[in-house]
């Protein structure tokens, strides 16, 4: 038995290795290549670098200033990468691709626990190369790492009714402490969400059923949970209440105006409140149908395989599937909610529905782990030919995406991204013969492993191709101010900050800003005018005065059609990267 025993744990760890090897391969290998996305991975590594800067890891700071639009565990993160390694491209996109592999890991183990080895496997590779995933995996926001830990949350407690003893007790505190670590990623919706999902789960299945599955024991690791999670979530709140309390002129608990508001008003009210329900506050308004819409294609290219792998957990009515498989209607009550609780809100960005996927990744990797145990009861005989001619469509895809690219000035060099381009092509072309002959031939098992192969390869190709198809960053005119800057020369942004986030970044100081602070950091900048009222300014009339107090010279970055007018200066484009400029302006 305890050989057994002992060779069952080596394939778990075994299997470990090789997801978290092969997904440090595709997600952190070529991420170095491509540049910062703006305006979310300046604003979201400058942020951290800031903290990591000055030390206060109770009020997160952008361009100086308070900045409470989330709380800070992400920040943390990234102010320790940064401690670590540096500024570079590599060190302030790490935690997310650390938290995005282990939300793989966390998916293999759930899904193993519940439908064994091959379910696990199938699950955590399609979720990490799912598109929605994958491409979130890349681009540094705050919504893999809340959607890591909320999956850590329902995976807890899903497998936590299947066990018993002290696992069950580790799998209840590991759902509450996923819960406050989704709080402390992105507020309240990391504990509002787990909960109601599994209020929905007890209602589909049954109050009293679902009352039977718990435990006397589970009392105690319900009450230690508890105090665990107010023991990591609280602190943090309370600290930053107590630092950044609301000034004499502020309005009521329940007012739009943010003037003299503290964090509480802020944080609570505005964000979790008005955000939600007032559009004019959110301003990231959206149809109602449209989460509905994106779903499903953030699921690609596995989202041909969830209607099968759903109509086998009802084939044989509802009453069986809440017998046999009730985890699965959980996986699917976690998934509906989301959806249609984002829908309802009146803010709406894509990233946002980015926690359903490990749920679809389970039920779909339960269907491909019964698959690979049972191959001749499975017929794949229309997702096959339909994987294959999407292979196909892509490859010719590159083409006019090409000449697109082009057409519109996005190419900085075109002979770089024919090749990048073409090599993809070309790629594509292949593997998709390859799939072709493989899905005549019917081997289910050579059919899977393949379009997993190729869907890896193909994925590699993202980050040299999204160089010419995101917005460009600032670091190349960076580089360029650090070439030619001698002291006392002065650097400012001109009027659009959010197109600027990561010059600060690279530059490793703040700036003068010409023109109002943006929306978003309007509530920062009133409580704190004092201090930073002179790095704003009006128009390029007031910074010709500070640059005339200095050196005499000083480098303005803008968006290429803002005509800028600096007076008694002399001005020169030095430098530009897409629609972004650096201006040198000096005495005549």
């Amino acid at each position: 038995m305890n050989e057994i025993a002992n060779a069952g744990n080596s394939k778990w760890a075994a299997d470990i290795c090789a997801l978290v090897l092969s997904f440090l391969i595709l997600y952190l290998g070529l991420s170095f290549v491509r540049p910062l996305a703006g305006p979310d991975e300046g604003r979201y590594s400058e942020i951290p670098r800031e903290m990591a800067e000055s030390g206060d890891w109770v009020t997160p700071r952008l361009n100086g200033m308070p900045y409470f639009y989330k709380p800070p565990m992400c920040y943390w993160m990234g102010a320790v990468s940064i401690k670590l390694f540096g500024v570079n491209k590599v060190s302030v996109r790490l935690p997310n691709i650390l938290m995005a592999i282990f939300g793989v890991v966390i998916t293999y183990a759930a899904a193993r626990s519940l439908y064994g080895r091959e379910a696990g496997i199938a699950s955590a590779l399609m979720l990490g190369t799912s598109l929605f995933y994958f491409a979130l995996s890349q681009i540094l926001t705050l919504d893999m790492t809340v959607s890591v830990f909320m999956a850590g949350a329902m995976f807890s407690f899903i497998v936590a009714l299947k066990r018993s003893g002290v696992w069950r007790g580790i799998l209840i505190l590991g759902f509450f402490l996923c819960c406050a670590l989704s709080v402390l990623t992105k507020g309240l919706i990391g504990i509002v969400i787990p909960f109601v999902a599994i209020f929905i789960y007890a209602c589909l299945v049954g109050v009293p059923t679902f009352f039977r599955t718990l435990k006397k024991g589970d009392i105690f690791w319900i009450f230690t949970g508890v105090v665990l999670f107010l023991a990591v979530a609280l602190p943090w709140h309370i600290l930053a209440v107590i630092e950044n309390p609301p000034y004499e002129n502020a309005g009521g608990i329940f007012s739009k105006k943010w003037e003299g508001q503290g964090f509480f008003w802020y944080y609570i009210i505005h964000e979790h409140i008005l955000r939600f329900i007032d559009e004019e506050t959110s301003k990231r308004g959206q149809p109602f149908w449209f989460f509905f819409a994106l779903a499903p294609v953030g699921f690609m290219p596995w989202l041909l395989i969830l209607p099968q792998s759903i109509r086998e957990f009802f084939s044989e009515g509802w009453k069986s599937a809440c017998r046999k498989t009730p985890e699965v209607l959980f996986l699917i009550s976690w998934v509906v909610f989301i959806v249609v609780f984002f829908s309802m809100s009146r803010s709406k960005l894509a990233p946002y529905i980015l926690p359903i996927y490990p749920a679809l990744a389970v039920i779909a990797g339960r269907y491909v782990g019964n698959a690979w145990r049972n191959p001749e009861r499975y017929s794949f005989r229309f997702v096959k030919y339909v994987c294959v001619g999407l292979g196909f469509l892509l490859a010719v895809a590159t083409i006019p995406l090409w000449f697109i690219l082009s057409h519109k000035a996005k190419c900085w060099d075109p002979h770089l991204a024919a090749y990048i381009l073409s090599t993809c092509g070309v790629f594509l072309f292949a593997l998709s013969v390859a799939n072709l002959k493989i899905a005549v031939s019917g081997n289910i098992k050579k059919m899977m492993v393949s379009f997993m192969l190729g869907t890896f390869g193909f994925l590699l190709f993202f980050n040299p191709i999204a160089i010419f198809i995101q917005r460009p960053d600032s670091q190349h005119l960076v580089e360029k101010i650090k070439s030619e800057r001698k002291e006392g020369d002065v650097v400012a942004i001109a009027y659009d900050y959010n197109s600027f986030h990561d010059v600060p970044l690279w530059l490793n100081e703040l700036t003068f800003v010409i023109g109002v602070p943006p929306e978003e950091q309007k509530f920062g900048y009133m409580r704190e005018r004092a201090v930073h009222d002179e790095r704003f300014l009006s128009g390029e009339k007031e910074f010709e005065r500070v640059v005339l107090k200095g050196s005499g010279t000083g480098f303005v970055v803008a968006k290429k059609d803002k005509a800028l007018d600096f007076g008694s200066l002399k001005s020169e484009k030095i430098a530009e990267n897409g629609n972004l400029v650096l201006y040198k302006v000096s005495r005549k």
